[in-house]
């Protein structure tokens, strides 16, 4: 699902028993979200090419929110993007 700047992968990775929610901005992971626990986990990933990641704190509140949902939803629904 892409969304602007942000795009939104759902995928499984081989350390997860669990699918994870890859959040992309500007083609780079700056997040994903995991539910490997009775909470959901946030797991925020370092700049490769800057000190630091700026983006629009509305934004990124927005597609956290929606990332959430997204990967709620879980993979068998149509309009998710999955990849294993």
């Amino acid at each position: 699902m892409i969304k602007g700047d942000f795009e939104l992968l759902i995928t499984s990775v081989p350390d997860r028993e669990k699918v994870i929610c890859e959040i992309y901005y500007k083609n780079e992971i700056i997040a994903e979200i995991s539910q490997e626990t009775d909470d959901l986990l946030l797991t925020l990933y370092s700049s490769p090419t800057e000190k630091w990641w700026e983006v629009s704190f509305t934004k990124f509140q927005n597609i956290l929110e929606e990332a959430k949902q997204f990967l709620l939803q879980g993979p068998d629904n149509e309009s998710n993007r999955f990849i294993s």
